[in-house]
């Protein structure tokens, strides 16, 4: 059962700088590489989610293939 979530509010420049790790992340093909990519965006992304929730690792490779 997935979780719902309010959609998060980020300023551009990180929003820009999601997209440029989405792509870095698509690009990569060593799996480790890719999740040192995901778990810097999972850190960026916690400072804007909403209290008491915090996206996994998991959450954030789906969201890069979801938004490939």
């Amino acid at each position: 059962m997935p979780i719902t979530r309010k959609p998060l509010e980020i300023p551009p420049a990180v929003a820009r700088q999601f997209a440029a790790d989405m792509r870095a992340y698509h690009a990569e093909q060593d799996d480790i590489r890719r999740d040192r990519i995901a778990v810097g965006t999972r850190h960026m992304l916690l400072e804007y989610t909403p209290a008491g929730t915090k996206p996994r690792l998991s959450e954030v490779n789906e969201l890069f293939e979801i938004m490939r």
